[in-house]
This record gives C-alpha cells, structure tokens and sequence, in this order.
C-alpha cells in the first residue's frame, strides 16, 4: 500500500516538529555529525591508552611467576573501575521551529539595535557639523588649525580631544574619524545627503583658510630671504 502523498506545506510542518539540531541555536545542519565522529575517537583513543598503561606489565617476556602475580593483584573489579569509557551524551538539542523561531527573533533585535544606533551616530553627527558651522572669526581659524593637526596626527591634540566633552571637541572628533575614513561617520555622510552637504561647506572654507595662512608663510619666507640678500649686497658694498 503506497503511502499519502503530502503538500508541501505539510512536509514543513513535520520537517519543524520531527527534525531537531544537537548543539544549539548556533549549530549548523551537519556540525554534529562531524563533531560526534570527532569526539568518539578521542574517548576511543582515550580508552585504549588507559588500557594500555593499565595491562603494559602484562607483556610478552615475562616469567611465569611475575604474570600470576600480576594477574592475581588485577582482578576484574578492579579493571572495571580503573578504565572506564567515557560517556558522550548531545546537550542542546532543540526543534527546527525552535531554531528558526529564535533566530527570526535575533534577526528583529539585531535590526533594531542597529537602528538604533545609526541614529545615535546620525544625531551626533548633526550636532558637530551645527557646531562647526557656528564658528567664525579668530575662532574659525583656530579650530581649523587644530584640525589640521589632528588630520596630520598630532598625539598631544588627539589626546586632548578624546578625553573633552566639549562640544567643539566633540566636533573636531567627528573631523579626525571622517579624515581617517571611519565606516560609521562616513555611513551617516551617505544616509544624509544634506549633511554631507553642509559638511562639504565647512571643508571648502577651512581649506581656503589653510592656503591664506600657507600664502602668508609663504610671503614671509620670502621677505626674510629678499632682505637676507640685501644685507648680502650692503656688506659686500
């Protein structure tokens, strides 16, 4: 009598409530297998050992009056309880509904978490591109000096920066870990394409600000070298 066929549907349902998992939520389908295989040779090998060490007096070669005595000394209580093989035994044993259940349920609160945590990167991130947009003035040229020696990784400044609560600490941090290319601050960049915007702004005017400064350097050197070469032809006059 041939057996009923059955839906699909059916074949899930017994395939959640007659197949189980040996080892936990985290076992995959055929880690058992290989790991039982695995384990009963080592208590096999473990067995055999303490066997060997237990009858390694018994050997060919030894007299008649040493192998009575040793054997009259061993009796089988005695070897019974001095090798023993271990017993194995499957702890964690769950349902395939179970196993799927748990990891569905992992799955949200990792979704979530992770939510969660983009917006707290995104709120920060907004915070110190507010910050860093307020500034101006003297102000804006020391902070834009300041990060430019974070960005040229100043130890001294960098310390300074990651022990402050500051808020604009706070921004010149955020500054440093875009710079360095940090996959969280340049996640929010993509996620918030007007931050990125704004952030973009702020860059432009701190560089314009770099090269006046590097200009200035510039025309100093060079005053000081013009008048060196004065005084040369004065000297030499």
């Amino acid at each position: 009598m041939s057996k009923d066929r059955k839906s699909p549907q059916q074949k899930k349902v017994l395939e959640y409530t007659r197949d189980h998992f040996a080892g936990g939520f985290n076992s995959s389908a055929h880690g058992l297998a290989k790991g039982w295989r695995r384990k009963k040779a080592q208590v096999n090998r473990e067995y055999r050992r303490k066997s060997d060490e237990l009858l390694a007096p018994v050997k060919p070669g030894l007299e008649a009056g040493d192998v009575e005595l040793i054997s009259a000394e061993l009796t089988t209580e005695q070897l019974q309880k001095s090798v023993t093989r271990k017993r194995l035994h499957k702890v964690g044993v769950v349902s395939m509904g179970e196993r799927v259940k748990q990891r569905l349920e992992r799955r949200v609160e990792t979704a979530g978490r992770r939510t969660n945590e983009q917006q707290h990167y995104d709120i920060a991130a907004a915070e110190a591109i507010r910050t860093l947009s307020r500034l101006a003035g003297e102000e804006l040229i020391e902070i834009v000096n300041r990060a430019e020696l974070l960005r040229r990784r100043n130890g001294k400044e960098l310390e300074g920066v990651r022990n402050s609560t500051h808020p604009i600490a706070r921004a010149l941090n955020f500054l440093f870990l875009v710079s360095i290319g940090s996959s969280r601050e340049l996640g929010v960049l993509r996620r918030n394409p007007q931050l990125n915007h704004d952030l973009g702004k702020w860059i432009q005017k701190a560089n314009r600000i770099i090269a006046k400064a590097q200009r200035a350097q510039e025309r100093k050197i060079k005053e000081k070298e013009a008048a060196r070469q004065r005084m040369k032809i004065v000297r030499k006059s």
